[in-house]
């Protein structure tokens, strides 16, 4: 009988509302369940949002911003979901922990494949996460929290540099630091308190600096059992340096970090999406750096090697996972993200490093994009409409901070 009763809701397919549709993650989400023939619904606070213009999308609902208004937004999406009928929520980003908090009080009928609040709001927070990873056997970097300006002034002879600062919630490098001595890290620490108003139980965690390039693991889980996985390893970053929102990454045949990742999940019992973040060490042993616990920047380039996560994930939301797993990438690829290329492009030129600039014009083959279909165009040309209103907005800055992002 539940065979049956999941073939049903599999064939039935019922509609999806996508949040945080002016990302290219969200358009990712709509594209691949669009081709499928499943109604996809849009939400957003931008009315530029490029996945509003893919011809996948169904309907396109003006949301407040989640940082800034997380009551009313919540509010706002479960009278768009009565309205489309939509009965699966996936979240584009961090929105996923108001879904996830307030979970019960979503409409009866929808389903938002996220993990428990409490598990989510731990793994959200950076010193949460590595805590988490400490306890269950996951190789993490050596992370020290500050609770008082002494404990900070005890690094002034004993710490070797670089030293990593981090906020304990924030995304894309935001709130991140790297000092290479005291007076350095002392000022850095108490500027970030200050901007960001954060009070002594919040204050930014201290981390060793690890010299390895950055690689990510793309899961989905549904109720404990991992149903895909892939690895990426990232090769060129929107802002100069080896960290932040990667513009360029490949498919590595490295089996061996999913089987790392993939263990750490299956003790939290996971269910939903989620990206993990290493960085190997001076002994080239990758250590969990941070998990995102919803989807992530290169989700596209698990699509192009055949692993589409957003599909999986809506199965995993319908009760109706693949029998085998987990699914893994069938190919090597790369992926790039053309807006964040051309926002790289523009702020190398405008620091006169142009042969690291004429570099990113360079083509690849077999290599998708994040952001660009040739069967639905429209959303790349939003996408970076919406990118140069914002960064007039906010007065040329190319990498924006939205109010509540840093906490």
């Amino acid at each position: 009988m539940f065979g049956i009763e999941r073939t049903k809701a599999f064939f039935e397919r019922p509609p999806a509302f996508v949040t945080y549709g002016w990302c290219r993650t969200s358009y990712g989400a709509v594209c691949s369940l669009g081709r499928r023939g499943i109604a996809v619904h849009v939400g957003d606070a931008s009315p530029r949002a490029m996945s509003r213009f893919s011809k996948y999308a169904r309907s396109f609902t003006r949301l407040p911003d989640f940082f800034v208004e997380p009551d009313r937004y919540f509010e706002s999406v479960c009278r768009a979901l009565r309205r489309t009928g939509a009965k699966v929520l996936l979240p584009g980003h961090e929105d996923a922990g108001i879904f996830s908090r307030y979970r019960d009080a979503l409409p009866a009928d929808v389903r938002a494949p996220l993990p428990p609040f409490a598990l989510y709001e731990q793994i959200e927070d950076k010193w949460g996460c590595i805590e988490l990873a400490r306890r269950y056997g996951c190789p993490a970097p050596v992370t020290k929290k500050i609770s008082s300006l002494a404990e900070l002034n005890g690094y002034r002879d004993s710490a070797s540099w670089p030293l990593v600062i981090k906020t304990r919630a924030g995304n894309g490098a935001k709130g991140v630091r790297v000092v290479h001595g005291f007076a350095e890290l002392r000022d850095e620490f108490q500027s970030l308190v200050a901007a960001y108003s954060l009070s002594p139980e919040r204050w930014p965690i201290l981390q060793e600096y690890l010299p390895g390039r950055v690689m990510g693991v793309g899961v989905v889980y549904h109720r404990g059992r991992c149903i895909a996985a892939s690895a990426d390893r990232y090769l060129r970053f929107k802002d100069r340096g080896l960290t932040g929102t990667a513009t360029l990454r490949e498919i590595p045949a490295d089996l061996d970090l999913i089987a790392v990742a993939v263990s750490f999940l299956d003790k939290l019992g996971w269910h939903g999406m989620a990206q993990l973040e290493f960085i190997p060490d001076g002994q080239g042993v990758p250590r969990l750096n941070e998990i995102n616990a919803r989807p992530w920047g290169s989700m596209a380039l698990a699509i192009h090697a055949g692993v589409d996560f957003p599909f999986l994930w809506y199965r995993a939301a319908i009760d109706d996972p693949p029998a085998a797993g987990p699914a893994l990438p069938a190919r090597m690829v790369r992926c790039r993200w053309l807006v964040g290329e051309a926002i790289a492009f523009a702020q190398l030129v405008r620091q006169k490093n142009l042969a690291e600039a004429l570099r990113i014009l360079r083509p690849f083959r077999h290599c998708g994009h994040d952001d660009f279909h040739l069967y639905d165009p429209l959303p790349l040309a939003f996408e970076g409409l919406d990118y140069f209103c914002k960064m007039i907005e906010r007065g040329g800055d190319f990498n924006p901070i939205t109010p509540g992002q840093i906490r």
